[in-house]
């Protein structure tokens, strides 16, 4: 079994009072997590799963393999229990079926690469357990070598869907993503030959090309964490009339902690469109904030990553707040040059009360 230590401290501050919170972590399957408890006081700890008691543990460390709901009680010399700890729900990382959009005109079959855009955090993608959950009303669905491949019925023209969920190599079944279809009669304004996304460190990179435009006007790039609720990230100028290949880009600075979606609203000039098919990245949680130089001595840069922080204060080493702001923009910058030299903190505090401070040294 492979030993994947990941510290969750379970803190029972003595024997007043428990935290009466819940968290979730997630593992890979066949990996172990390492749970912690502390508090004050204790001679030994009780640790249960489920409600059940987990016999033979009693030392402040449990390592785990098994999902469930883990919690904890510190045992003082006396016997006396402290309060509940808080709650740690462990789940294994099961993978991400995320949402599709194809094309197709009428009576002409289409190849759907749903897996594509698929995610599995731990292991790779079992192409061959593609499942259909239930054939379409105006169409059949087949797979083939681990893509869809969707015949819609003769004559249709419409909007008709699937759903389909698949397992990683390790066994686990996703959730059901949706595959949607577009049928269409008259021919697209923009042929688009590819759409891709890539992590360039804390970058995402788009990149499309089309063969093929007839009155277009221009790619509004669209960006959801949910699958439900997209923004407009960027508007990108088409090349209006073009038989001749054309590629596109866009880097989007700011992604979000997680997955990431990505399509093209592609737009005529008589307002009709299009989308893409739905690309994601999924980017590991990022720090709370970059702050850059550091030492500083006139600019500072910041960006904040966490979107519940909501204030930021500076305060020197001598402890008086020299700045004190909402955080309205994700970017901006602060200039250090009104100030003293010497140690700072910057505060970031979250709608909750949750602090997170960076030390700078301004020169």
């Amino acid at each position: 079994m492979r030993f994947n230590l990941i510290v969750w401290m379970l803190l029972l501050p003595g024997f007043a009072f428990g935290q009466g919170q819940t968290r979730e972590v997630s593992m890979c399957k066949s990996t172990s997590i390492r749970l912690r408890a502390e508090s004050s006081g204790a001679h030994h700890y009780e640790w249960y799963r489920n409600n059940e008691l987990v016999i033979g543990s009693s030392a402040h460390e449990l390592v785990v393999s098994e999902e469930g709901t883990y919690n904890a009680f510190g045992v003082n010399e006396d016997g006396c229990l402290s309060l509940e700890s808080i709650k740690i729900i462990v789940k294994h990382h099961k993978p991400t079926a995320v949402d599709d959009i194809a094309i197709c005109k009428k009576n002409i079959p289409v190849i759907i690469d749903a897996l594509g855009n698929d995610v599995a955090v731990c292991t790779a993608l079992d192409a061959g357990s593609l499942v259909v959950l239930q054939q379409p009303a105006n169409g059949a669905v087949t797979t083939s070598e681990g893509k869809f491949v969707f015949t819609p019925a003769t004559g249709f023209v419409g909007d008709v869907s699937f759903n389909y969920t698949f397992k990683d190599k390790s066994g686990l079944t996703s959730n059901a993503g949706t595959v949607r279809v577009q049928i269409n009669t008259d021919p697209l304004p923009v042929v688009l030959t590819f759409f891709e996304a890539s992590k360039r460190e804390s970058l995402a990179d788009l990149e499309w090309a089309t063969s093929q435009e007839a009155n277009s006007d221009y790619f509004e790039v669209q960006r959801a964490s949910d699958m439900l609720h997209w923004t407009e990230i960027a508007r990108i100028r088409a090349a209006i009339e073009s038989d001749d290949a054309r590629t596109y880009g866009y880097t989007d600075s700011l992604p979000e902690s997680g997955i990431n979606y990505y399509r093209l609203k592609m737009v005529d000039r008589d307002g009709s469109f299009a989308y893409s098919k739905i690309r994601s990245i999924h980017f590991t949680e990022f720090s709370w904030a970059e702050v850059y130089p550091n030492p500083v001595e006139d600019i500072l840069q910041i960006i904040v990553r966490n979107k519940k922080i909501r204030n930021i204060r500076l305060i020197s080493n001598d402890g008086i707040v020299r700045l004190s702001r909402q955080v309205t923009d994700p970017a901006f910058t602060i200039s250090m040059k009104q100030y003293p030299t010497g140690m700072y903190y910057i505060h970031f505090e979250q709608e909750d009360g949750a602090v997170k401070i960076f030390k700078l040294m301004h020169n």
